[in-house]
């Protein structure tokens, strides 16, 4: 309603603007459920630019680095989420610290590793494994809150809490973690901003446009600096893109990558016996008379025009909630950060999913858009994990971070410093055993040049010199025991070292204890 004064509020104001400029954007479910909630008046623009900035925090689902056209792709071009780096800055070493969605997402919402956060593996994949992740930690939304925003997130959830619980004010998301993604059989949302209740309810359509519907009637309904999380999820399996670009790839021959017939001979035995490889997929009915070579390139085909189109989609999405922001006179002062919980193999060593430590799966895309405070264009060879996210936005915002909060704030990055504590190593761990795909528990670090995995529960290793084989096929340990190639001997000892401080450091016990490798080589 205006105030008595005839100034319109903020909350009016947004919803004139995406009434009468955005209505043809959306779905017919979602016109249908805003239609009364709008009023028929024309346009007026408002501008938030005195206040505290907004967030718009956009979280892919499993889109490594290399799929994006800013990053280098040749596959796809993906202007929109290019345009939060054209606008902003990119990072080229941006690193998950656990390629799983439960773990990735718990970690971006606490700031903390999986080992602290509780959330070690996805819910339901392992009998041995039973992640927990308690509504009463502190999380990043809670933070916000507290500091007068308002708080929502929309499309992919994957956590065992209620969202209400963990700090939204709105929130929207599917059932389960994948599809079907055209008529999805149900969306868990509040009644109302500020309720922990959950009522099911039904939209029709496709996913990615339905999150980004659902997104802009969210902020809709502030009328305080936001803090909104996208989280975008269709280029999962099923893979299903939407209609239109079914057939985008059909007259196209999409080359394979230099690993895809990749024979696991020279690596630890958990990379043979992983259950992901794209030969054995049979979600696209491969034709029956295929050799095992065609087969496996028939569905690599079929694999990456699905995923591509997917991906598409989510473009157009981000395009269209840039559309929004701008028409709203809020763009100029929200800040848009893009990454994904996790990388993805996309034909790399012959696979599609995730988990291993290997670089597909590891890295992540990190960009983010502030004018004013972050140089247009700009990119950075400094490094980030998804523990930095939370303490960056709260430190973007000028809100104290939590000391239980394990990263550390990027701001120092946007302002061209590189401060003496920023890390130039990781540390990983994943845990997840268990169906469908059988990657074995491991961790590891990664440096500038080397990365050091130990596959713990098997007592193997895998050691591997990026700088010299930056596609990781050979590892240089010999298997059954830590015999390592004699001129890397000083390096596995000394990795291995680091890997046991950065356990200390992150107050990880879980797993066995680190155990540095004898001085030995090869008979």
């Amino acid at each position: 309603m205006s105030s008595g004064n005839g100034v319109i509020t903020r909350r009016e104001a947004i919803k004139r603007i995406s009434g009468a400029t955005l209505g043809a954007g959306l779905s017919p479910a979602a016109r249908a459920a805003q239609s009364e909630a709008r009023p028929s008046s024309g346009p007026s623009r408002q501008s938030n630019s005195s206040k505290q900035p907004n967030v718009l925090w956009i979280t892919g689902e499993g889109v490594p680095q290399h799929a994006l056209s800013c990053y280098g792709s040749r596959l796809i071009h993906t202007p929109n989420i290019d345009r939060i780096a054209n606008e902003g800055m990119r990072f080229e070493n941006s690193f998950t610290t656990n390629a799983l969605c439960s773990p990735a997402r718990a970690t971006l919402l606490t700031g903390k590793y999986n080992h602290l956060n509780g959330m070690i593996a996805n819910p339901g994949e392992s009998a041995e494994i039973v992640p927990h992740f308690e509504a009463s930690q502190e999380t990043l939304p809670k933070i916000l809150k507290r500091h007068g925003y308002q708080t929502g997130t929309v499309g992919k959830w994957h956590l065992p809490a209620n969202p209400g619980e963990v700090g939204f004010d709105y929130f929207v998301y599917k059932e389960g973690a994948g599809g079907p993604y055209y008529d999805p059989n149900g969306y868990l949302q509040n009644p109302s901003l500020g309720s922990t209740v959950i009522e099911k309810r039904s939209y029709p359509g496709y996913e990615t446009d339905n999150v980004t519907d659902l997104v802009i009637q969210g902020i809709q309904q502030f009328d305080k600096p936001f803090f909104m999380m996208v989280q975008y999820f269709n280029a999962h399996r099923p893979f299903d893109p939407p209609h239109q670009y079914e057939h985008l790839y059909d007259a196209i021959r999409i080359p394979e990558p230099a690993t895809f017939w990749d024979d696991y001979s020279m690596r630890a035995s958990p990379a043979k016996e992983a259950r992901m490889r794209i030969a054995d997929m049979m979600d696209f009915h491969p034709p029956q008379d295929l050799t095992d070579r065609q087969r496996q390139q028939w569905n690599y085909h079929q694999f990456m025009a699905h995923f591509l189109g997917t991906l598409r989609a989510q473009d157009d999405n981000i395009g269209r909630l840039f559309d929004f922001l701008d028409k709203a006179g809020l763009a100029e002062n929200t800040i848009i950060i893009y990454t994904t919980d996790h990388g993805f193999f996309l034909g790399d060593h012959g696979w599609f999913d995730k988990r291993f430590m290997y670089e597909q799966a590891l890295k992540v895309p990190w960009m983010i858009r502030h004018p004013g405070r972050i140089k247009a264009g700009s990119v950075t060879t400094e490094w980030t994990a998804n523990i930095d996210n939370a303490p960056t936005v709260l430190d973007l915002l000028g809100i104290p971070i939590p000391e239980e909060m394990q990263g550390k704030s990027l701001v120092p990055v946007f302002q061209g410093q590189t401060p003496p504590d920023r890390p130039r190593s990781m540390y990983y761990h994943y845990y997840g055993f268990g169906a469908p795909h059988w990657v074995l528990p491991h961790y590891g670090i990664r440096t500038d040049r080397y990365k050091l995995i130990s596959y713990y529960t098997i007592n193997e290793w895998e050691l591997f010199d990026l700088e010299k084989d930056p596609d990781e096929m050979e590892n240089l340990f010999v298997w059954g025991g830590y015999k390592v190639h004699p001129a890397y001997e000083a390096v596995a000892h000394d990795l291995a070292a680091e890997l046991k401080s950065l356990r200390a450091e992150y107050k990880d016990t879980t797993g066995p204890p680190v155990q540095l490798l004898p001085v030995s080589s090869y008979n």
